[in-house]
């Protein structure tokens, strides 16, 4: 295989590969969110947010932002900003959980930072098959990008 076969089968998959890795995040950030509201309760939740320091009305932004990043994820709008501004949620939990060390079984931060990761890596790649573009055109090429 030469590399412009190959370049040319990736160019083909690639769409439908970023649409998979959209709606692995989709996934994730929906199972998330029913973990602290529907698994835990969000008198759980708040609890937790309390445990930490943290006011109550923070720990309901945190699950309305989460059901915005799953809607904007799935629908693959402004999927960029989803991306990037859901990032401070999983930062946050590397700080809340890196006293636990690296591995996820003991409670670590692994699962956070591949997350992450994945997240940074559509930022890179685009949204994919089956995308809805942004009805905005700014003068600005970055925030159309960023807008995409």
């Amino acid at each position: 295989m030469t590399a412009q076969t190959m370049t040319t089968q990736l160019a083909r998959t690639a769409p439908a590969g970023a649409l998979f890795l959209r709606l692995i995040l989709v996934f994730y950030w929906a199972i998330h969110w029913w973990f602290k509201v529907g698994f835990r309760g969000m008198a759980a939740t708040v609890s937790f947010f309390d445990s930490l320091g943290l006011p109550a009305w923070l720990a309901w932004f945190d699950i309305s932002y989460e059901v915005l990043i799953v809607i904007l994820l799935l629908l693959g709008l402004f999927f960029r900003f989803a991306c990037l501004s859901s990032l401070p949620i999983l930062i946050a939990s590397m700080i809340i959980y890196g006293k636990n060390g690296f591995y996820f079984p003991s409670g670590g931060i692994e699962l956070p930072i591949f997350w992450a990761l994945v997240q940074a890596t559509l930022v890179l790649i685009g949204p994919g098959a089956l995308s809805i573009r942004a009805p905005v055109k700014t003068k600005s090429e970055l925030v159309n990008w960023f807008l995409l």
